[in-house]
């Protein structure tokens, strides 16, 4: 079919009993496989000639793959208004670097088919040379079956919940992306053991879900799971409340048991640790390595049983840094830390997120929305979001409210004004962020040299590529260190952002810091 495997055959030809099997029946084995894959694949060579469509690709973009064989990529596609570029085959091809998952339109110039999906784009290099370059396509209709196929699915996630006073267990976290996978993967294999363990994720991303599961998949399970946001409660009682009081320690102290003492056999997660004193910090940590406490105004020591989980909603180096954390109380959580990916680097999972919200809100709100539209859905991909899935949840849960009643299909016009607006700005490009390699919605590959000729080439800092200069009057005679410094960081990272690119990844490890800090400081001095 589209890969021509009469060639090779005569001398090519390998006896099955000298090497295995031949050039020819390999082909034809990958060929039969490829074309069971629900993605459409189509692979171009070195001169973005079309060589292969698998039959997923044919039934999505509505094509003849044999009288596609030789043809260009331009020859065979067109950008519309939404995605004013030319075939990005062909900046992968130049480049050799991949255009990961982002959302794109084309039209198949053939049928005038106008084709919405969510693609892959990936070169195949052998030394150091790209020699094809393949596309993974999967058109958002697919994307909604599956939704629908999920809403069943997970259904049972409201009816199971634990005995405990906990609401969460593994099987209650969803996400398919990879490394959020191998996060919970980690996560399952050391709830078994004993170790304290350091959480690290943005706001939104679900970290007490983590430690709730932790708590429930380990052998403190039938204990007490006691949750402390710490960014919530003052300095001054949290101390009293995590190590408790004897009676006339202060007026009006009694004697009463801390948190560490309440959480015996059970789990302790201290959630926002970066937001405690640091010197409560010190106190923590020897909590943490001598199993002790004393009440405050006592001269006891009491044993503890309990596990620690903490959390952090910043880089741990940033918070470091920043004196927000003691570095020793780092170290001591460090055997273990769970890294939760924010929702802007795992949107492939955005449409499992939206068929779990749209059953949970179904039967809150008495409603019956089957499934989510074609363009909120590129919304969706398309905007950052900074409040990650407990934001996501809150647009959902939003057009419950403002939607009128019994609507079908959940719309932009069913979205609440606020995130509507959002997303529409989003979309035009005045406020949305671009993620390393790709921007959502255009699907642009960074970091290449076809990339940087084009004009209106943005990078994570929001403008074009140049080299920014700092502020007038942080250079002058009369300006203070702290003063000069800043410009002086602030030349170089603008420097290093422009020489690659805008690329925060490998701009963080040219300047040989983490990338999280990196980001911190480009909104820092606004680049």
């Amino acid at each position: 079919m589209p890969i021509d495997c009469e060639k090779g055959k005569g001398s090519d030809r390998v006896s099955e009993g000298e090497k295995g099997y031949t050039a020819e029946r390999m082909v034809m084995i990958y060929e039969s496989v490829l074309n069971q894959v629900e993605e459409g694949v189509v692979i171009s060579d070195d001169k973005n000639r079309v060589i292969f469509i698998n039959r997923a690709a044919e039934v999505i973009e509505g094509v003849d793959a044999k009288k596609s064989l030789g043809k260009s990529m331009e020859e065979l596609y067109s950008p519309t208004e939404n995605t004013p570029y030319h075939s990005q085959h062909s900046v992968v091809l130049d480049t050799g670097i991949p255009a990961n998952q982002y959302y794109n339109q084309y039209m198949v110039k053939e049928s005038h088919k106008v084709i919405n999906a969510i693609e892959r784009m990936f070169p195949v290099n052998v030394r150091k040379q790209t020699i094809a370059v393949y596309s993974l396509i999967k058109n958002l209709p697919v994307i909604k079956k599956s939704m629908d196929q999920s809403l069943e699915l997970y259904s049972h996630f409201e009816e199971e919940k634990p005995q405990n006073g906990t609401k969460y267990t593994f099987s209650s976290i969803l996400g398919n992306d990879i490394r959020f996978v191998e996060t919970l993967s980690n996560a399952k294999h050391v709830a078994k053991n004993q170790t304290n363990v350091l959480i690290y994720g943005e706001t939104g991303t679900g970290k007490e879900l983590f430690a709730q599961s932790i708590h429930n998949c380990s052998v403190y399970q039938n204990g007490p799971f006691i949750s402390v946001n710490c960014a919530a409660i003052p300095d001054t009682l949290l101390e009293s409340m995590f190590f408790g009081t004897v009676k006339g320690s202060y007026t009006g102290a009694a004697n009463a048991k801390g948190l560490f003492e309440q959480a015996e056999n059970g789990t302790i997660f201290l959630d926002e640790i970066n937001s405690m004193d640091i010197g409560l910090q010190a106190k923590i940590l020897k909590v943490i390595e001598n199993k002790k406490v004393r009440r405050i105004g006592s001269d006891k020591e009491t044993d503890i049983e309990c596990r620690i989980l903490c959390a952090l909603n910043e880089d741990p180096m940033l918070c470091i840094e920043q004196g927000k954390l003691r570095r020793d109380l780092y170290y001591r959580l460090s055997s273990c830390i769970l890294q939760i990916p924010p929702l802007r680097e795992r949107k492939s999972d955005i449409p499992l997120f939206c068929s779990y919200f749209l059953k949970k809100f179904n039967r809150e709100y008495y409603q019956n929305i089957r499934r989510v539209d074609d363009n909120l859905l590129a919304c969706f991909f398309r905007y950052q979001w900074p409040g990650n899935v407990r934001e996501l949840q809150h647009v959902v849960e939003s057009a419950y409210s403002v939607a009128e009643e019994n609507i079908s299909i959940l719309k932009l016009e069913h979205i609440s004004p606020y995130y509507k607006s959002a997303f529409l700005k989003d979309g035009s490009g005045e406020t949305g962020l671009q993620e390393d390699g790709f921007q959502y919605g255009q699907g642009v590959a960074d970091g290449a040299d076809g990339n940087a000729k084009r004009e209106g080439k943005v990078w994570p800092g929001g403008g074009p590529i140049q080299e920014v200069s700092p502020p007038a009057g942080t250079k002058a005679d009369g300006a203070g260190l702290k003063e000069r410094m800043e410009a002086y960081e602030r030349e170089i990272l603008a420097k290093a952002l422009a020489e690659n690119r805008g690329n925060v990844t490998v701009t963080a490890g040219k300047l040989q810091i983490t990338r999280q800090a990196l980001q911190h400081k480009i909104k820092k001095y606004h680049l």
